[in-house]
């Protein structure tokens, strides 16, 4: 899709969930029926579309977040930390009925976690609210989307920035158990599609071992849902991503884990924010990466986005001693 919404626009407009997460590390997962003892514990701004703001923010982008909260203490530390990091919060709702979304949030000691997600008042958003907030899509060049909402809200909206000449992004995660639930509608109305390894296989039917492997299932996610750009991200891999140009696999840089929490939050962000701006796949995958990288080597998901001065001075850092290059989650 070569238009950019409104002349000139650049923005990035988020739609999606914003809840609390509630991190505990433990030396490892517990197994089922299994307690562990954690030796840490804090609450960390979560919510896919809240990291994914936040991120796009925190890289230099305008950036709106369309979603709810409820009115509670939560809300307004969500409210508050999405604002501190440059997002624009006019239409984040603060909802009467429904409190603020939670997700506890296991980590062990080698970054991996495991975590549910109670969306709270982000499954109140409305049609109404999307059409709310037309101002917000003119000033916007990409949408970012996931599955944390309603898929009829997320359908909606997408196709509201599609009928204005905006570029759609959906991060299909968490993907329902079966791929038939997203509607035809919003499969329709995308352009770019983000999944991981483990979404990239329930989605495509195929597995997702080798890199050949997952170059094989990225062409499948292509042909079976009409996207013409799909991205796998791959952790400690890197990513493969296909488009009209070609397809490219981009290896990981090898950093310290801590948490592995939001990178795949900040790589879409990072990803969405540059496309934004009008920069070609193949020179914002890098960026993205480098962004994931960034996210892995602290605690937490919102607390570990890097801003995009971080970014550039950790490629220029890579590059000068000769690393490979990739995305951390």
């Amino acid at each position: 899709m070569d238009t950019m919404g409104a002349e000139g626009a650049t923005g990035v407009c988020v739609v999606g969930s914003v809840h609390m997460d509630v991190v505990a590390v433990a030396d490892r997962l517990p197994g089922r029926g299994e307690s562990v003892v954690g030796h840490r514990a804090a609450l960390s701004p979560g919510g896919k579309a809240g990291n994914q703001a936040a991120q796009a923010a925190r890289n230099g982008s305008q950036t709106f977040m369309i979603g709810r909260i409820g009115r509670d203490l939560f809300g307004d530390r969500l409210r508050a930390a999405l604002e501190a990091s440059g997002v624009d919060t006019t239409y984040l709702i603060a909802n009467e009925q429904e409190a603020t979304g939670v997700s506890p949030v296991l980590t062990g000691a080698d970054g991996e976690y495991a975590s549910i997600i109670v969306p709270g008042a982000g499954q109140r958003l409305s049609a109404a609210d999307i059409d709310a907030a037309g101002d917000v899509f003119a000033q916007s060049a990409a949408l970012l989307l996931q599955c944390e909402i309603p898929l009829d809200i997320s359908a909606h909206a997408a196709r509201l920035a599609r009928s204005v000449g905006i570029r759609v992004l959906l991060n299909a995660s968490p993907p329902p158990a079966d791929a038939a639930l997203i509607p035809a509608e919003l499969w329709a109305a995308v352009d770019l599609l983000i999944v991981n390894g483990a979404e990239a296989e329930r989605l495509s039917g195929m597995p997702v071992g080798p890199i050949p492997e997952v170059e094989s299932a990225v062409e499948r996610l292509r042909q079976r849902f009409g996207i013409s750009t799909v991205v796998v991200t791959l952790g400690g891999r890197g990513a493969v991503a296909l488009d009209d140009a070609c397809l490219r696999h981009v290896p990981a840089w090898r950093v310290p884990v801590v948490e592995t929490i939001g990178a795949g939050d900040a790589f879409a962000g990072v990803l969405a924010s540059e496309l934004a701006r009008g920069l070609p796949l193949a020179e914002a995958l890098p960026l993205a990466n480098a962004a994931g990288a960034l996210a892995v080597m602290r605690p937490g998901a919102h607390d570990a986005l890097p801003t995009r001065a971080e970014i550039g001075a950790f490629l220029r850092e890579r590059q000068r001693g000769g690393g490979e290059g990739g995305e951390g989650g």
